[in-house]
C-alpha cells in the first residue's frame, strides 16, 4: 500500500516538473492560459483512493506548485485540496472503472477544474481593477475548458489499453 502511495507521489512530482518547466510551450491567448496537469492527476489520484488522500494530496501538490511558483504561498494548495476533496466524492468502488476509464472522468476533471480555478483565480485577483465576470471570462473558463481538453488524453489511452487486452 505505501508503495502504491509512494508511486503516486513520484507521478504528481512528475506533473508538477512537466506543469512549471514544459507546460509554456503551449499555452494560448495573450494571457497565456495552460493547462492544468497537476489537477488532472489529483483527480485521478483522488477518485482511486477518496476524499481524505484526495485533499491530502491536492494540498500537497499545490504547496509544491506554490513554492516553484514564487507566488502567495498557500493559494494553490488551497484551492488543489478542495479540489481533491471534491474528486474524491467520486470514490465509489463499483464505479471507479467507469469513471476512470470514459468520459466520466472528463466531467469530473472539468468540475473539479472550475472549483480549483474559481478559488485560485478568485483570490488571486482580489484588489485588482478586474471584476470576477473579466476573472471568469479571461482565466476560469478558458483554463478550465483547456484542462479539461487536455483529459481526454488519459481517457484514450485507458481505452486503448483496455481494447487491447
Amino acid at each position: 500500500m505505501m508503495l502504491e502511495y509512494l508511486k503516486y507521489g513520484a507521478i504528481m512530482l512528475a506533473l508538477i516538473i512537466v506543469q512549471k518547466t514544459l507546460i509554456w510551450l503551449i499555452a494560448v491567448t495573450s494571457y497565456e492560459i495552460t493547462p492544468d496537469l497537476v489537477i488532472i492527476g489529483l483527480v485521478y489520484f483522488a477518485v482511486k483512493k477518496g476524499k481524505i488522500t484526495g485533499s491530502i494530496g491536492g494540498f500537497a501538490s499545490g504547496l509544491i506548485v506554490d513554492i516553484f511558483s514564487f507566488s502567495f504561498i498557500g493559494l494553490m494548495a488551497l484551492s488543489k485540496a478542495v479540489s481533491g476533496f471534491a474528486a474524491g466524492f467520486f470514490n465509489n468502488q463499483q464505479k471507479i472503472e467507469r469513471y476512470l476509464n470514459t468520459y466520466q472522468f472528463i466531467l469530473i476533471v472539468t468540475f473539479c477544474s472550475l472549483i480549483n480555478n474559481i478559488i485560485y483565480f478568485t483570490m488571486y485577483f482580489q484588489g485588482t481593477n478586474l471584476v470576477f465576470a473579466d476573472v471568469l471570462l479571461r482565466y476560469i473558463v478558458p483554463t478550465t475548458v483547456y484542462t479539461a481538453l487536455f483529459s481526454t488524453i488519459p481517457v484514450i489511452f485507458a481505452r486503448r489499453r483496455r481494447f487491447t487486452r
